[in-house]
């Protein structure tokens, strides 16, 4: 392809030219061979001619216009590739594009800087442009995207995993949407998700997102990174006693909080609020039905996992085994409050809903089960730890919870540590922090307690379930098999309530959730309003999301100042409504999905912030208003 454009002018009453542009283009839509050409108009002074190489292809923008009253209206336009023929003067075309003028048309038009008055000298109706920028613009428009198709792989088994448990996931099990990468001797496809996963930006990102408190209050205070370390610590652990795979383990505890936002689960509350118009900032956010997806930490993990992450040239996403993807799905609950969510938005595999298991909440692998009871135990533990590291609670006041019946044998466990602590100090032990001790104490006893629970009855469980259902249902379990006893599971519940009284509803956390709301909401408000404030990143997934569904869309780097001011009012301000007769309905179908893309992608941008760059990225952007 030889990096020229020629640029053709139709006039509107030149019907026999005009048909054969209408004609190629409805042969390309039908995939039919038949040829149509372009003969270029000559005269004496013609020279735009020697220009082109014989037989050379080029792009062309052919446009219809009408100068009737002296007026230039511009009604319509061709796009695609033609091939010269010197010795008939004329140019085989393939039209790829036709339209009315729209934004893109127009962009393109205005990029051209095309005047048809002056450009086209001496009554030529052809010009040949040597613009690289005209070029790369229609040589995005005209090419297909590349779509990379499944590769078929089978996976064998890997001596280490000789010793695991009947139930337990294997690396011949694993299955992905990809199957990007061949096999390797001695690395098995979950270490491979593992290492994936530690390597992502997004892993890198939790370092400073906040799991309850300011990561600013210091060292003691949790991060997502802190959280995730712990989960993957405890979920470990019981997977070793269990027998079962804790590569796979491992990878889904790290995994699994890829997806939240800044400032704790109010950054998550704030986004979902906005997508279900709690917060009136979409313009027609009513008759967006699904809510934009909506927003939870768990499908946003998915998402990131997926489709945002750029590792690979062929593909978006990390490709991780569908058994990752779904421990990190369902290590929390996949609805709230009767609210639901659409699993298309944040994963694009067409198979996912099966894959995943959409139909059940209970995750089909006991790895994926483990890392849904550490993230509760670990929760447990850093509330308690934040709780006593504050002062909120103190150790004696924590004792007096446990009176009740039900929490004997975890009061049992707790007194023993202070009978411990009065024999080190008889002992003469000294301690450069006798009460931070204790605190520590404490809440390894209790972290403690909560594990070998779980491993006591999930053995039992798993003991008792059928090797041949495990296998017959694709080796995967159908219910609940990792789990706490009752008594565990009541003390649970009632530490999380206990917990959440007195820190989770504190002034303090009121105060950072409230601050959390405010920077997320304007973030949020000022990108829909002005989406060129988000990074030139976000700008560029946005335009290929939409370009997957239309051409008509405008280059929020490249395009023209104006144009892309009216594309933008468009897409955030158009009334979509059936009460606006003046837009055609096909026309607010297009510009309805272009508002969900970008909705959409201003959610991934803000929940991939870290607290950091969201309260700076908040101060830059009000200076600015």
């Amino acid at each position: 392809m030889e990096k020229k454009v020629i640029i053709i002018k139709l006039k509107s009453q030149v019907c026999d030219s005009i048909s054969r542009f209408e004609e190629s283009y409805e042969f390309f839509l039908k995939h039919e061979t038949t040829k149509r050409y372009y003969n270029f108009p000559r005269n004496n002074k013609t020279s735009y001619l020697n220009e082109l190489t014989d037989m050379g292809k080029y792009y062309f923008l052919a446009f219809v216009f009408d100068n009737g009253g002296g007026n230039n209206k511009y009604e319509k336009y061709f796009l695609g590739v033609g091939t010269y023929n010197d010795e008939h003067k004329s140019l085989e075309i393939s039209t790829q594009y036709s339209s009315v003028e729209n934004n893109m048309t127009k962009s393109l038009r205005k990029l051209s800087d095309i005047d048809i008055n002056k450009d086209f000298m001496n009554g030529e109706y052809v010009s040949i442009e040597n613009s690289k920028l005209l070029f790369d613009q229609l040589d995005r428009i005209l090419s297909e995207m590349p779509v990379f198709h499944r590769i078929e792989r089978e996976y064998g088994s890997i001596e280490t995993e000789g010793h695991l448990h009947k139930l337990a996931q294997k690396n011949e099990y694993c299955r992905r949407q990809y199957n990007l990468r061949s096999v390797q001797e001695g690395r098995g496809e979950f270490q491979r998700d593992y290492e994936r996963i530690v390597h992502s930006k997004a892993f890198r990102r939790m370092v400073d997102k906040a799991q309850v408190f300011s990561a600013s209050k210091g060292d003691y205070y949790r991060t997502r990174m802190t959280h995730s370390q712990a989960v993957a610590q405890i979920a470990r652990g019981i997977a070793a006693e269990l027998d079962l795979n804790l590569n796979l383990t491992e990878a889904i505890s790290l995994g699994h909080d890829l997806g939240h936002t800044p400032f704790g689960h109010q950054g998550e509350r704030t986004l979902n609020d906005i997508l279900h118009n709690k917060i009136s900032i979409i313009k027609n956010a009513e008759i967006f039905e699904d809510n934009f997806g909506g927003f939870k930490h768990n499908y946003q993990s998915v998402r990131v996992a997926s489709i945002l992450e750029e590792e690979y040239f062929e593909v978006s996403g990390m490709d991780l085994s569908y058994q990752t993807l779904e421990g990190m799905l369902k290590h929390t609950s996949l609805s709230k409050k009767g609210q639901t969510f659409e699993l298309k938005e944040f994963i694009s595999a067409d198979d996912a809903e099966e894959e995943l298991r959409f139909d059940t909440s209970v995750c089909s692998t006991l790895e994926g089960q483990i890392v849904a009871i550490a993230d509760e135990i670990a929760q447990r533990g850093h509330d308690l730890d934040d709780a006593l590291s504050s002062g909120m609670i103190s150790v004696e006041e924590f004792k007096k919870y446990l009176e009740f019946k039900k929490m004997h044998e975890l009061k049992e466990r707790i007194e023993k540590l202070f009978e411990d602590m009065k024999i080190a100090e008889t002992n003469h032990c000294l301690f450069s922090d006798k009460e931070e001790l204790m605190h520590s104490r404490v809440v390894s006893t209790v972290i403690s307690y909560f594990i070998n629970d779980v491993i006591k009855t999930s053995k039992i469980s798993m003991d008792n379930y059928s090797e041949e259902e495990f296998k017959n249902n694709g080796y995967a379990v159908k219910e609940s098999i990792i789990k706490f006893s009752d008594s565990a599971s009541a003390i649970n519940k009632y530490l999380e309530v206990m917990i959440a009284n007195r820190v989770i509803n504190s002034s303090e956390v009121s105060l950072f959730d409230n601050n959390g709301a405010t920077i997320v909401t304007g973030l949020f408000k000022a990108y829909y309003n002005n989406p060129r404030l988000i990074d030139k990143g976000t700008q560029r997934r946005i335009y290929a999301e939409i370009f997957r569904h239309t051409k008509n869309v405008v280059d929020f780097e490249l395009g023209d100042h104006d144009v892309i001011n009216d594309e933008i009012k468009k897409i955030t301000m158009a009334d979509l409504s059936d009460k606006n007769n003046e837009m055609e309905s096909e026309l607010k179908e297009e510009y309805k999905l272009k508002r969900k893309i970008l909705v959409r992608n201003i959610c991934d941008y803000i929940s991939g912030m870290t607290d950091t760059y969201a309260i700076n990225e908040f101060r830059r952007i009000e200076k600015q208003i």
